[in-house]
């Protein structure tokens, strides 16, 4: 039987316990969960240290990859930033039943069950897509970008780093959306999006920038 690789994950939240459900147990021994925040779950691995003891962890467990499971775009980063400087590799996380015809998918990114990536996709670094996603042809996805459930994306897109899209929203064709933009819940986006602006609503208006 090979060896598993060792692996920890980062976060112990609700998001954390899901990623583990993720992981292909087959591959990877998640040797435990460092903690960001306060962990209000029963774990069914520990909790390995803080986010502050990284060198200490890596010693300590022998530890070469680490998955990130933030939820937050911004905290996401801050940490990605802070632990970049260890000798960790971030591996992808990828679902189960999902349809991929694309291979441009950056370190750090997680793919959950039932998405639909079609042809001549990129998405970049430590972007989270979730269940029920489908994404057209030639889209374009930034980096630390947080794609919600039943989310849909028709062709060309192109979405900067750092955006949040809504639980249910609908993008149209040829539509370029700025970075670190928020598309509501439910939203039907027909026009651009530019930097830093909400919109909500169907169509999508802005409502803050």
């Amino acid at each position: 039987m090979a060896t598993k690789t060792k692996v920890a994950i980062l976060g112990a939240g609700g998001f954390g316990c899901e990623i583990f459900h993720l992981l292909d147990h087959e591959l990877y021994e998640c040797i435990g969960f460092i903690e960001c925040i306060d962990a209000s779950k029963r774990l069914k691995v520990p909790i390995i240290g803080h986010e502050s003891e990284m060198e200490k962890i890596i010693e300590d467990f022998e530890i070469s990859k680490c998955i990130i499971a933030i939820g937050n775009i911004k905290k996401r980063k801050k940490i990605v930033d802070q632990i970049k400087q260890y000798p960790l590799e971030f591996p992808k996380v990828f679902g189960s039943s999902i349809t991929n015809f694309s291979y441009d998918i950056d370190e750090g990114t997680i793919l959950y069950p039932g998405v639909v990536i079609m042809n001549d996709c990129k998405i970049g670094q430590f972007t989270l897509i979730n269940s029920g996603v489908t994404l057209g042809h030639d889209v374009v996805i930034g980096d630390f970008c947080n794609i919600n459930p039943g989310a849909n994306l028709a062709g060309r897109i192109n979405i900067g780093d750092g955006v949040l899209i809504g639980i249910g929203a609908t993008i149209k064709e040829n539509i370029n959306i700025g970075n670190n933009a928020v598309i509501g819940a439910g939203s039907v986006v027909v026009k651009d999006v530019k930097d830093n602006t909400t919109v909500y609503g169907v169509p999508a208006k802005v409502v803050s920038t």
